[in-house]
């Protein structure tokens, strides 16, 4: 029966029209020059140019299958800067002192120590884990920032040796070589087996950095000659160029395409005819402005596709026609780009290759189609093992096999346009809403509320991110301010400007500093200050004083960069004081003395009408926008205005800069910031609902186990209860976990680790599916309104509506007292709460890496995915992504997500049926009683298994047997065309 399964998947791959495949892999950095201080703030230009930059070309050429690469202009200058040694980068500079023995000032070394931001800025799984002298290090790193106190940097630095500080420049710029280039250096891979250095290691390790920078450019120039590759054009500092449209920067857009087209010439020897947008982000603006520079093609998202012309396939080529003059337009896959990107790490190549071509037998087998696979060129690789070589050799390996075996065909875009342009679907004109930038936002704080325009066009604005939207780059408060920052800068300044002054608001441009200031993916403390620079040198440049709010140390809007304590009602401060605050005052008790500063987050931090201070009483920064300060030593209160401060008074009364109830206000002393929040009124809660969720069953299915890593503390993902209550203008959603977990990774909202699903049914329940979750509701439980409420980063703030759209950052969500988080979501989205209304709720694990924010599920755990789920719902795709459910029993969740049902097909494939939820919550009595009337329905259908043998009913180690075996047969299929080795489908146990 195996031989026959094998025939007939072989004869499919043989007998199939060739599949047209084109990867683009992109190259782009952020500008990391730091105008003020003349050097480069962060490494990652010469990080990954000894590894990512030379190997995934030098490998991948190596297959000889055609591919793109791009290189935004940013990243080509910053190459060319550490070739000639124009700057070099802050950790470079470091690691040199060291090396030639100069002593290091307190303030570097500390720096060494941070994470984010120091020598420890490296994968942790793979490299420093794996190295016993990094691991120790990191350890001593991690028990000094525990035991000292906040912010004494002397304590933390003393705990190290000099040879340690040697040892950890060492590693940090020896291990970031990649292990096929360092093996080019016999002196310097032999280093790795050490565990003690010396100077003239470091200085050895440095040397082989710049020779690896100076081959770069070259090595792409060679290949593009050659005829090995294309090289796609991104314009210069990869700027948000639909943004920049909608503010009437189209002549700042032109400046950056004209030089990176000068740069493609001058390094490297090419015109290139396509354009890469940075974060495939596009408006009709943006094609005419590429279609008037000549370019042939673009490339976008598949879900900006689904915007522009809803249901048409994303495998076709497209064209816009702008007076006569095509240009045309690829969409990404997202599924395969984000699998190289993100899900083959964990998977051996062969298996990765499987899941490759398993995918593409969607893909419609005509002339024209084609898959576009489009990813990061530098980011992944450091995620897989072996920094990823043994992965591409492997991988683009088979798909060269294929490839000669006719089952696929590898193309370079321009040669697939040449090819299929006579085939192409033109893109309609119809209605569009894009951004209107020309106004002042800063006032807005949610993306669904800022100002659009309507106009006539080809294509929706949108981008690779968020279904398409632009949510990562605006929206946010920090992004809004930032963007009108800039705007005003130009106005101030003008344009008619010469190269000097110009070339910084080109860096301010940028796309990366609206990337990282919303929060949603990662924190922006690295990059604010870069950022910043930029705009000060502008006005600098150009003979202005620069506004004062540039000089702040808190992000444009006002959020600081970090917090170290939050409370209700009251926070204690370090050093004896506390800092208390009720419905209308706010005081301060304790021992000691000093000056507390208060921001009120909800004031609008416009540049137009600038309000705050970013300088304290005595001249000090500050991480937070000052509107009041209490000095404690004499109890007088401060209130700013135009950056100064007057006293008012002993009273502090919390109107005096506009607070709430219900508000939070950022709290500073002594340079560290807390968030202290106004309690509401007990009248202003009215209980709507309140449920009790049992402990212990934080299991899914009953057999769930948690990742190995130890941020995942027992308890995280067990829900203990959950409450609504109504706040008049908004509706409150509060749950209870046994642990809260920290901030391990610096959530915006507050945590890191949870994600919670509330699925409403408000009399009108339209969907039965989960965003995400693996799983059904029944015909009861139909949903017309979901709320997903995780992190804050990207998705982990969303409402998400029965026909697909969405808002994002509409909810304010925060930890609150007891281990429980806190949303509160405004009516104005969801409306008023009826008793009817039906709400299911689930708890699973946030993983901004995972598909839909959701971790993986799989058989076995690791450090980063959930183990103990059934192989054969694993296979079938319908194991339930689900730590727990808001439920009246153990056994009633159990049996809920027990209940899909799965098959084996007599070819091996395993299909299914998912689970079906019925467990759903509604008052059906007054508030006021509502704890003893809260109706639970539960409606279960038993677990039904359907296979053609009996390996779905053995243990759990014959059912892993079971299903290695489908994948070994896929496996060994490919193996016969490609003509691996029979070593390579040796079956995995588990």
């Amino acid at each position: 029966m195996r031989r026959i399964i094998l025939f007939l998947v072989l004869a499919l791959f043989l007998l199939a029209q060739p599949m047209n495949i084109i990867f683009v892999f992109h190259n782009h950095q952020p500008w990391y020059i730091d105008l003020e201080k003349g050097e480069l703030l962060l490494p990652w230009v010469r990080i990954h140019s000894v590894g990512n930059y030379l190997k995934v070309p030098l490998l991948v050429n190596q297959s000889g299958v055609s591919v793109a690469y791009t290189l935004s202009g940013s990243l080509i200058e910053q190459i060319n800067w550490y070739a000639n040694r124009t700057y070099v980068d802050a950790r470079y500079k470091i690691s040199q002192k060291i090396a030639e023995g100069k002593p290091l000032t307190l303030e570097e070394k500390y720096s060494m120590l941070l994470v984010p931001g120091g020598f420890f800025d490296i994968n942790w799984q793979n490299i420093v884990y794996k190295h016993p002298r990094y691991t120790v290090l990191l350890g001593i790193r991690n028990d000094a920032f525990s035991k000292c106190p906040p912010g004494n940097i002397t304590c933390i630095v003393s705990r190290f040796s000099e040879q340690d500080f040697i040892d950890l420049a060492t590693l940090f710029n020896l291990l970031w070589i990649d292990p096929y280039i360092a093996r080019q250096y016999p002196d310097v891979w032999a280093m790795r087996n050490k565990t003690s250095f010396t100077r003239n290691d470091l200085k050895r390790v440095l040397e082989v950095h710049m020779d690896l920078i100076s081959k770069v450019l070259p090595l792409y120039r060679a290949l593009a000659q050659q005829k090995r590759v294309e090289l796609v054009l991104v314009p210069y500092s990869h700027p948000l160029m639909p943004l920049l449209a909608d503010m009437g920067a189209l002549e700042d857009l032109k400046v950056h395409i004209r030089l990176s087209q000068n740069l493609f010439e001058r390094y490297l020897g090419v015109s290139p005819t396509g354009v890469w947008p940075p974060e495939q982000a596009v408006n009709d603006d943006v094609l005419r402005l590429f279609t008037e520079s000549g370019f042939l093609w673009t490339i976008t998202d598949e879900d900006v596709l689904k915007a522009t012309m809803p249901g048409a396939s994303h495998f076709g080529l497209y064209y816009v026609d702008y007076g006569g003059r095509r240009i045309y337009v690829f969409f990404r896959d997202k599924t395969l780009s984000d699998g190289l990107g993100f899900r083959y790490a964990s998977m051996k190549p062969e298996e990765a290759l499987a899941d490759f071509m398993n995918y593409l037998k969607r893909v419609p087998r005509d002339e024209c189609s084609v898959v576009v696979v489009a990813l990061d060129g530098e980011n992944p690789w450091e995620n897989y093992p072996n920094f990823g070589d043994d992965f591409l050799i492997k991988f683009f390996g088979g798909l060269a096999q294929l490839e000669k075996n006719g089952t696929i065909k590898l193309w370079k875009p321009t040669d697939f346009v040449k090819r299929c342009s006579e085939k192409a679907t033109p893109l309609p004109q119809r209605e569009f809403e894009y951004f209107n930038l020309k106004v002042d936002i800063s006032v807005y704080t949610s993306i669904r509320d800022l100002p659009t325009r309507i106009v006539q066009g080809r294509i929706a604005e949108g981008s690779w991110s968020s279904g398409g939207s632009l949510a990562i780059w605006i929206g946010d408060v920090d992004e809004n301010v930032w963007w009108m920052w800039l705007k005003k800068a130009r106005e101030d300044v003008g344009l008619n400007l010469k190269w000097d002054v110009l070339f910084p608001l080109l860096v301010a441009e940028a796309s990366d500093w609206p990337f990282w200031y919303g929060g949603e993916m990662g924190s922006p403390q690295t990059f604010d200050p870069v950022a910043k620079s930029a705009l000060i040198a502008f006005y600098r440049r150009a003979g202005l004083q620069p506004p004062m709010y540039l000089f702040s140390l808190a992000y444009p809007g006002g959020t600081p960069r970090e917090i170290v304590g939050r409370g209700d009602g009251k926070v204690a401060l370090y050093e004896g004081l506390t800092v208390y605050v009720n419905t209308t005052h706010i005081w301060i008790e304790g021992a000691g003395c000093g000056v507390v500063y208060f921001s009120n987050p909800t004031l609008p931090r416009s540049p137009y009408f600038f309000r705050g201070a970013v300088y304290g009483i005595h001249g000090e920064k500050l991480h937070i926008y000052a509107d009041m300060a209490i000095d404690s030593c004499n109890n007088t209160v401060y209130l700013s205005d135009g950056g100064k401060f007057y006293p008012v008074g002993k009273a502090a009364r919390s109107y005096f800069i506009g607070a709430q109830p219900g508000d939070k206000l950022y709290v500073e002393f002594n340079g560290l910031v807390y968030v202290l929040t106004i309690p509401e009124s007990p009248v202003q809660q009215k209980l709507l609902m309140e449920v009790a969720d049992p402990p212990g069953d934080d299991f899914g299915t009953g057999k769930y186990r948690y990742p190995k890593n130890p941020v995942f503390k027992p308890g995280v993902f067990d829900l203990l209860g959950f409450t609504l209550y109504d706040l008049g203008d908004r509706l409150r959603f509060m749950f209870r976990v046994r642990e809260f977990g920290g901030n391990p990774w610096s959530g915006p909202a507050g945590f890191s680790l949870q994600f919670f699903h509330v699925y409403i049914n408000r009399g009108r329940g339209e969907r039965n599916d989960t965003l995400g979750l693996g799983v059904t509701l029944c015909k009861e439980a139909m949903w017309d309104v979901a709320l997903l409420i995780g992190p804050g980063w990207s998705g982990g703030n969303r409402i998400v509506y029965s026909d697909g759209s969405f808002i994002d950052d509409a909810m304010a969500i925060r930890p609150g007292p007891n281990n429980t988080i806190v949303a509160d979501v405004p009516k104005k989205y969801i409306g008023e709460f009826e008793k009817s209304w039906k709400l299911t709720v689930f708890l699973t694990s946030w993983d901004g890496y995972g598909p839909d924010n959701i971790r993986r599920f799989g058989v076995v755990e690791d450090e980063w995915t959930v183990g103990g789920a059934d192989a054969a719902a694993v296979l079938a795709g319908v194991a339930p992504r689900v730590f727990d459910v808001l439920a009246p029993t153990v056994d009633a969740q159990v049996r809920a997500l027990t209940s899909y049902k799965v098959s084996r097909l007599p070819n091996g494939t395993y299909v299914g049926a998912p689970a079906s939820v019925c467990i759903f919550y509604t008052q059906e009595k007054p508030a006021a009683t509502i704890t003893a009337t809260i109706t639970t329905t539960v409606t279960q259908t038993s677990r039904e298994t359907v296979t053609t043998t009996q390996y779905l009913t053995e243990t759990q180690k014959e059912t892993v047997r079971e299903v290695n075996w489908v994948a070994t047969a896929i496996v060994s299929v490919l193996a016969f065309i490609l003509g691996l080795t029979p070593s390579l489908l040796a079956k995995r146990e588990r």
